[in-house]
């Protein structure tokens, strides 16, 4: 078998369609609560550009396995006919209506397909999924069942004792919550289901992991260029000598800052786009509304890092020159700052960072006025962006494909767990962005910035982002 394929079965309504686009990583396959969904089987490929890699077949559930199960048993010769006497079954009966879904599920597995058998593990074993079973017992395919939990009720105990006599392996799998190592641990155990399709699963494992790593790589070069653009953002209009600018200054501060916001929607489409999750709804908790426009700054007080490590890591990357610090104002240095810790010195220094450009007027050498906002000077602004966007980066980065319609973000901000290396790594870049002129500055820049970030988003990646504080 080149291509393995899946047929994943099972009684209606037992979360078929959410295995099936989960593991296809497909938001395509239809998935519905009303019982009946899928009435016909639905082929879905797992591609990495023209490779097909694995198939699945989305079918619909057994409606009247007890009747076929007594068809089958009447017409038993003998046990090693079985496989036999269930296409006898299909073949006599695929024409009519009496036996429809059950013919449908059936002709892909008769075709050669590794069946998943699907059980909510929510509810207990019945009557009816015994026949279910023993129907694929006498396929003689292979075979693994998947415990898949629809609800908080666990009957994962009594679904193992039932299911062990049925099956050659046995693993809960929850479709809603299942993130990418979760799917490559159920593919790796699928190895062992079948000699035939064990070096297929095997190359499309390596095949989806060194596409996990390519996609990361890209997602990390998206926030870079997304970060460079706007930390190095101007806009500018010029104006006759005589003309009062005055009057000029909101529509250029808003074309300024809707150009900041339109950049980083666009890269978070992006992030969906590469980690195939284009309609992928994101919402927020109470604590953190990432929806909030970019330049309120209540969202500040939960993003970024703290005041403390803001001019901690302003000294350590330089940015303290002649012993104060860029965002102090008033005369107030950072030794001072720090040895005093005092509640007024730190709130000054905090609310002095969160300042934001401003249009300013300059001559221009052969007559007339130019008005200029950007680039954007405050040292918090960065990490209150790159915050968010990891945020939204450990959304689509794991989210199953099953988990339809909105997703709410943690409320808890990432940067300001990095260590100090790391901020003070990321520092220099931003104080990099802050002071270039040139095009081949900003290249450096930015390069170096999508490195530093590819290094984090794979070593998190490791580790899941839901084990990440």
């Amino acid at each position: 078998m080149s291509t393995p394929l899946f047929v994943v079965v099972g009684h209606v309504n037992r979360g078929k369609s959410s295995i099936v686009s989960t593991l296809a990583a497909d938001d395509s396959v239809k998935i519905d609560a009303m019982p009946g969904t899928t009435s016909n089987c639905h082929r879905y490929r797992l591609r990495i550009g023209e490779s097909v890699l694995l198939e699945f077949v989305d079918t619909p559930g057994f409606e009247r396995p007890r009747q076929m199960l007594s068809w089958l048993k009447d017409h038993e010769t003998n046990t090693a006919e079985r496989a036999q006497i269930v296409t006898a079954f299909v073949d006599l009966h695929q024409q009519g209506e009496a036996f429809a879904e059950e013919c449908a599920l059936m002709q892909p597995i008769l075709e050669g397909g590794i069946i998943l058998y699907v059980v909510d593990a929510s509810r207990p074993p019945s009557v009816k999924e015994e026949a279910e079973m023993e129907i694929l017992r006498w396929t003689g395919r292979a075979r693994m069942a998947l415990l898949n939990p629809i609800s908080s009720a666990d009957y994962a105990q009594e679904w193992r004792a039932v299911l062990d006599q049925y099956f050659n392996l046995v693993r809960s799998f929850d479709a809603q919550r299942a993130d990418f190592g979760q799917r490559m641990k159920l593919l790796t155990a699928l190895r062992e289901v079948s000699d035939t399709s064990r070096k297929p699963i095997e190359r499309a494992i390596a095949a989806l992991q060194d596409d996990r790593r390519a996609n990361l790589q890209e997602a990390a070069e998206v926030l870079a260029e997304m970060l460079a653009e706007i930390l190095t953002l101007t806009k500018q209009k010029r104006l006759a000598v005589d003309v009062d600018p005055q009057p000029y200054h909101a529509a250029l501060s808003d074309r300024y800052y809707n150009r900041i916001r339109d950049l980083e929607s666009r890269a978070q489409q992006r992030l969906k786009e590469i980690f195939g999750h284009r309609s992928l709804q994101v919402e927020q908790e109470e604590m953190v509304q990432l929806n909030d426009d970019l330049f309120n700054l209540s969202l500040w007080n939960h993003l970024g890092l703290t005041s403390t490590q803001l001019m901690a890591t302003g000294a350590a990357t330089g940015a303290a020159a002649g012993g104060a610090i860029d965002l102090a104002v008033g005369g107030l240095s950072l030794g001072a700052a720090l040895a005093a810790g005092a509640a007024a010195g730190a709130a000054v220094s905090w609310w002095a960072g969160r300042q934001l450009p401003r249009v300013k007027v300059q001559g221009i050498p052969l007559g007339g006025q130019m008005l200029q906002i950007g680039p954007m000077s405050n040292r918090e602004f960065p990490w209150v962006l790159l915050d968010r966007n990891l945020l939204i980066f450990d959304v689509v980065s794991h989210h199953p494909h099953a988990s339809r319609g909105s997703v709410a973000v943690d409320s808890r901000g990432i940067v300001s767990n990095f260590p100090a290396t790391m901020r003070n790594q990321f520092e220099r870049v931003f104080r990099q962005l802050r002071s270039a002129t040139v095009g081949e500055q900003i290249e450096r820049a930015k390069s170096k910035l999508a490195d530093d970030l590819a290094d984090y988003l794979a070593e998190r990646d490791l580790q899941g982002a839901s084990d990440i504080p």
